[in-house]
């Protein structure tokens, strides 16, 4: 479960430790390694060579500012009406049941909820990945227009993380 943290961190508002974070990520990958270490190793080129202040403007222009793309799994599943917030409030009933904090974020934050995976039971964690994380990731895939922004490397390796989780859980494995 370290991976989704790690993901978590990757997929926050960048810091100097990122380029650690990433490394560590590409090396518990080796079940995957045909298909993610590729996607993931493009954006710790591209950490390599820019700077932080930059990657913050590029982290800011992907997910907060008009946005390409939300990192809001509620958003989309649900858009923005009343059944976002009543997943949202649902999620936050869950996550005090756990004593689980969300910090700054809201309840429906993709790096909350993937902070959040590892405390769940096996039964939870599949209805989190397989209906909730699988679905959106996809959905914020989709979103990147071209494979020219480096997060969309990052959200395609972590959907292949959560597609491999979700096919183990229907394996019984």
């Amino acid at each position: 479960m370290r991976l989704y943290q790690l993901f978590a961190e990757i997929l926050g508002y960048p810091t100097p430790s990122l380029p650690d974070q990433v490394n560590e990520c590409i090396s518990r990958l080796t079940s995957l390694k045909g298909e993610a270490v590729p996607m993931l190793d493009e954006f710790r080129t591209f950490l390599e060579v820019t700077p932080v202040d930059q990657m913050e403007e590029v982290y800011t222009r992907t997910f907060d500012l008009q946005a390409i793309c939300y990192p809001y799994i509620g958003y989309h599943l649900f858009g923005n009406g009343g059944q976002r917030g009543m997943f949202m409030a649902g999620l936050k009933e869950h996550y005090e049941t756990c004593e689980f904090s969300t910090g700054n974020e809201l309840p429906d934050h993709l790096s909350t909820m993937l902070r959040f995976a590892p405390n769940c039971t096996k039964a939870e964690r599949e209805e989190l990945i397989s209906e909730c994380l699988v679905p959106a990731v996809k959905k914020m895939v989709s979103g990147f227009e071209d494979g020219s922004n480096p997060y969309r490397g990052v959200l395609q390796t972590l959907l292949l993380v959560l597609q491999k989780e979700s096919e183990d859980f229907r394996n019984g494995r």
